[in-house]
C-alpha cells in the first residue's frame, strides 16, 4: 500500500511536468520564444526523472 501511494505521488508530479511542458511547447509555437522550448525540455526531462523514480526508488525521494 505504501509503495503504490509513493509511486502514486511521483507519476502525478511526471504527469503535471509533462503537461506544462507541452503548455510551453504549444506557447514557443505561438510566440516564437525559443527560450520557452528550451523550459519545455527541461520539464519532460524532469518528468521522465519522476516517472524513473516511481518505477525503480518510489520511497527515494522522502530520505532526503
Amino acid at each position: 500500500r505504501d509503495d503504490a501511494m509513493a509511486k502514486y505521488h511521483h507519476y502525478e508530479v511526471a504527469s503535471a511536468a509533462f503537461q506544462i511542458g507541452i503548455v510551453l511547447a504549444s506557447a514557443t509555437v505561438i510566440t516564437g520564444i525559443l527560450a520557452l522550448s528550451w523550459l519545455a525540455i527541461g520539464l519532460a526531462m524532469t518528468g521522465i526523472g519522476f516517472m524513473g523514480i516511481a518505477l525503480f526508488a518510489p520511497h527515494a525521494v522522502h530520505l532526503f
